[in-house]
């Protein structure tokens, strides 16, 4: 009897498993590849949609035999088990070729469409393994004594934001760097600039002029001059507080006003500035500059260079419109040096006298070692 019912047991699980490989083959049978589509006139729409259902059911069948190896294990089903195996290596997961890639690639360049080019060429950029456009970067230069050669390869979807470098070499056989574009001859794209990756791979190359280039920071000017006069262009202040101190060279050298050229020949001026200003005036332990008579305390300040040359060497001064009623310890600082975009701070001791209710004005006066000179006004008032 007992043999029986097993030989029973081992008949039905042989059916059960030879019922499940044959639907698996069934049902592989029975999916619409996307191979058999006519690429070339078939909808992108279509042409998704299809190649989406291939792999969600190729997904679907491969999680019915990893559930089949895994109930067979459970049961300690050899048999089962090494069959459920041996469909998942016979399963195969739905491919681009390459050649199907480039058909699609041929779709995408001749897309009217803007917004479906953009679209499908994500998506193959996504699911072709052979779809990988490539954006090159290629500059190469050379000067009296260096040789730059500088080249790279970026890969991205098509259709994102790809940030192109922003490199700046000096004066160099060629002269000076000016942008990048699809030949040497002309700037398509300016260096920094962001722009779309295209669908297909391409090459920028680094564009060069000769000639003299102008450029401010401070201001955000930026004069391209060629020719064999070149004159400086004009700058206007931001504010009061700006010294202009000329247009330099890479090598501190300070430039004419006019400039004379050789042909063929390069060269780059940045203009400087010096700008000093004094914030944060406050008196130490008191609101609002408001302290009592009698009692000394720090008068505290600092000093900002918000231009683009070192300040150099500064003083520092508190000069009180009536002395008696505003004395200063020490009315006169120092400071050796304020790189352009540093800050300092100090502070001067002081004393009131006068009555509750008064209001005592002063300067903070600050001077280079030019003889420019930066004013902060200062009021004081006496508490009650």
């Amino acid at each position: 009897m007992k043999h029986r019912l097993f030989v029973t047991v081992l008949i039905l699980v042989l059916v059960c498993g030879c019922a499940f490989a044959q639907a698996v083959k069934e049902e592989q049978a029975e999916q619409v590849k996307f191979s058999s589509l006519d690429l070339e006139t078939t909808s992108l729409q279509k042409i998704i949609e299809t190649f989406e259902a291939e792999i969600e059911t190729y997904n679907s069948k491969r999680q019915a035999i990893y559930d089949k190896m895994a109930e067979a294990y459970s049961q300690g089903n050899a048999d089962d088990y090494f069959d459920a195996k041996g469909l998942l290596r016979n399963l195969e997961a739905p491919r681009i070729t390459a050649e199907q890639t480039d058909i699609l690639v041929n779709r995408i360049l001749n897309e009217k469409d803007d917004t479906a080019k953009a679209e499908f060429a994500a998506w193959l950029y996504e699911n072709s393994s052979y779809y990988r456009p490539k954006l090159t970067i290629s500059k190469s230069s050379s000067s009296e004594h260096s040789l730059f050669n500088y080249s790279y390869s970026v890969s991205a979807t098509p259709g994102s934001l790809v940030q192109l470098p922003e490199m700046y070499d000096g004066m160099t056989n060629k002269g000076l760097f000016i942008g990048w574009g699809l030949s040497t001859d002309e700037v398509a794209y300016q260096a920094g600039e962001e722009i779309v990756m295209p669908y297909e791979s391409q090459t920028l190359y680094a564009v060069y002029k000769t000639g003299v280039l102008f450029s401010d920071p401070i201001t955000g000017t930026e004069v391209f001059e060629d020719g064999s006069e070149i004159n400086a262009p004009e700058l206007e202040a931001p504010d009061e507080s700006y010294v202009f101190l000329g247009w330099y060279d890479l090598f501190g050298v300070k430039a004419d006003g006019s400039q004379t050229l050789e042909e063929g020949e390069s060269c780059a001026y940045t203009a400087k500035w010096k700008s000093v200003k004094i914030l944060d005036v406050y008196a130490k332990h008191y609101k609002d500059l408001t302290v009592p008579a009698g009692v000394p305390f720090k008068l505290n300040f600092s000093l900002l260079n918000q231009g683009n040359a070192n300040a150099g060497r500064l003083t520092i001064k508190l000069v009180p419109e009536n002395a008696e009623a505003v004395t200063v310890a020490k009315d006169e600082l120092s400071t050796n040096s304020l790189m352009a975009g540093f800050e300092k701070s100090g502070s001067f001791t002081v004393a009131l006298s006068g009555n509750a209710g008064d209001t005592l004005k002063a300067d903070i006066v600050v001077t280079d070692a030019d003889g420019n000179t930066w004013t902060e006004p200062v009021v004081f008032t006496i508490a009650e």
